[in-house]
């Protein structure tokens, strides 16, 4: 499923991966327990995917949040997005935002 292994990431790359999916736990927790763990599900029964995947594959959330959500999915998204500006933004991060809040 995955295009690119953990293993196979710069270590630049593991840190962002990790910051990434530290964000969209938080985010989700968030809004409650619940929420986070029925997005984490759906992720990894649609998608074999867990958050960290989510930095290689941000279409995956995109896709969960919007089914989840509907029209809404936006408001997590730009919690997600406020939070990863919070922090030096390079191509790869620049990409996950825009594919994670189309």
């Amino acid at each position: 499923m995955q295009n690119q292994s953990y293993n196979s990431l710069t270590s630049k790359e593991k840190m962002q991966r990790d910051l990434v999916s530290a964000i969209i736990e938080k985010t989700l927790l968030d809004i409650s327990k619940e929420t986070c763990s029925l997005v984490e599900k759906r992720l990894f029964a649609d998608f074999y995917c867990r958050f960290s995947d989510c930095y290689s594959h941000p279409e995956h959330l995109n896709t969960i949040l919007k089914e989840i959500f509907g029209n809404n999915y936006y408001i997590i998204t730009d919690k997600i997005k406020a939070e990863i500006e919070k922090h030096p933004i390079d191509k790869k991060l620049t990409k996950f935002i825009e594919v994670l809040v189309r």
